[in-house]
């Protein structure tokens, strides 16, 4: 056999197993979900669609909120995902966060302009323990690019006071830290009281106490919850006219945007030209649409399916356990302006 025959038979040879292997590990790839995984739906249409076609869908958005699971991978990775194809899209970005209080911002705005190393960041901006792992990589990208990112949350210690002690506690703020979170709440969505109740009932935090005791508890944390939804829609609100014709992207737990209710609410209420749209986690073990309940469609216009975590205890005692340190550890904090 001729050296030229040889050679094109070794070359075809070579060309399909490339094409073999290449095969499948494209399909065990494409089987394989990971804990950093998520698949896109458009609720409206309850089929899939593309970031790159969800970026475009967004493009004439005010405000964009990207709804998390605070300890979920998966919540963090289409975050910067989408943040970092909207900032291609349109560089006139600004991001919007929970995971900071409105106290902090100068220490925000010191680190992105290179004053301060990134200890400084988590330890004088009060960065949640999750910081390195979750947020990171959004923070470094709005450094990198000059984007701007606000501190949106009310202080931990105002909400802190106002679960204690109700919407007086508002009144008894000194004047310079006023700024620091919104002046007024607004008690009167049903909708949204209705929604939170329940989640503290299913939560069981009533538990040991008098009908009359349990519900004036729940209205005082109800009204720590519209602290911090508040204070976000008023800092989304300033950064809009602050930055005027930028996109606001607003990280939260879902709960605060889920339904166009808490935060979302606020601002529509506020501003009702301002367009938003809201994008919610779902977790599930498939990433198929058929997974969804009819109800969840109706979080937000767009869904994004992830893997379930694993249960945080198997040991009932264990959890229970774990559950009253928590308590206890939350009744040591203390009320102090």
């Amino acid at each position: 056999m001729s050296t030229i025959k040889l050679a094109i038979i070794k070359f075809f040879s070579i060309l399909f197993i490339f094409l073999f292997v290449t095969s499948c590990t494209n399909k065990i790839y494409s089987e394989y979900i990971s804990l950093y995984d998520y698949q896109i739906i458009e609720s409206a249409s309850k089929k899939t669609i593309t970031t790159t076609n969800l970026v475009k869908n967004l493009q004439t958005t005010d405000v964009v909120f990207i709804g998390e699971f605070h300890s979920h991978q998966a919540s963090h990775k289409l975050q910067l995902d989408l943040i970092q194809m909207l900032y291609q899209q349109n560089p006139h970005l600004v991001i919007s966060m929970e995971q900071f209080s409105r106290d902090v911002q100068p220490i925000l705005d010191g680190y992105l302009a290179g004053k301060y190393g990134e200890e400084t960041l988590i330890e004088d901006a009060n960065a949640w323990d999750n910081y390195k792992g979750s947020y990171r990589p959004i923070m470094e990208f709005a450094k990198e690019h000059h984007i701007p990112i606000i501190a949106a949350n009310a202080p931990a210690m105002f909400v802190r006071c106002m679960g204690r002690r109700g919407s007086d506690f508002l009144t008894s703020i000194p004047e310079e830290k006023r700024s620091w979170s919104a002046r007024k709440i607004d008690l009167s969505n049903k909708k949204y009281q209705e929604k939170f109740f329940s989640f503290l009932k299913s939560s069981g935090t009533s538990h040991g106490q008098s009908k009359k005791e349990a519900s004036n508890r729940q209205i005082k944390t109800y009204s720590a919850q519209l602290l911090r939804d508040t204070t976000m829609a008023e800092s989304i609100l300033s950064a809009l006219d602050k930055y005027p014709n930028h996109q606001v992207i607003h990280l939260n737990g879902s709960f605060h945007s889920d339904n166009h209710l808490g935060t979302v609410a606020v601002i529509e209420t506020e501003r009702p030209s301002i367009t938003t749209q809201v994008i919610s986690p779902v977790m599930s073990n498939s990433l198929e649409s058929k997974s969804i309940d009819l109800n969840e469609y109706q979080q937000g216009e767009y869904l994004y399916l992830i893997k379930e975590l694993p249960p945080r205890f198997l040991d009932e005692d264990k959890e229970m356990k774990s559950i009253s340190k928590l308590i206890r550890s939350r009744m040591k904090e203390k009320c102090e302006l």
